[in-house]
């Protein structure tokens, strides 16, 4: 009688997965705490970083992927890149102490580019990654 219940319990603790929530499991000095692609195709990620250090980390990511200058709004902590023809807005806001809201969204030819944002938001990540780790 426990088998049925083991695989039902199973198969409820997968259903959170599927939809559309990634959290990550945040090992070592990792600084995702989850993200998430929204309706309006923004990619938003919890980052157990301050906004201004998230903030600082997002710009070098930008100006390094950009062969042309990034346009920054310091005020709203809100960049946009030109990345060979694909424009990137990347947005950062205080969520809590020590943690930060990333927003990243992608437009080629005036169409959503999911993979750009995808691409963009895992880099930032990484490079905040690497720098913690130093």
């Amino acid at each position: 009688m426990r088998t049925p219940h083991i695989l039902v319990l199973a198969v409820l603790a997968t259903v959170p997965m599927f939809q559309g929530c990634i959290v990550a499991a945040a090992a070592g000095a990792g600084v995702v705490a989850g993200n998430v692609l929204m309706e309006d195709n923004t990619f938003i990620s919890h980052l157990n970083t301050d906004s201004q250090r998230t903030w600082a980390q997002t710009k070098t990511t930008l100006s390094r992927k950009s062969s042309k200058p990034i346009d920054v709004d310091e005020n709203r902590r809100r960049a946009t890149a030109d990345l060979d023809g694909t424009i990137v807005t990347v947005a950062v806001e205080t969520y809590d102490l020590n943690v930060s809201v990333l927003k990243v969204s992608a437009k080629k030819y005036g169409f959503p580019d999911n993979d750009a944002a995808k691409i963009i938001m895992d880099r930032i990540t990484e490079d905040l990654n690497k720098s913690a780790s130093r």
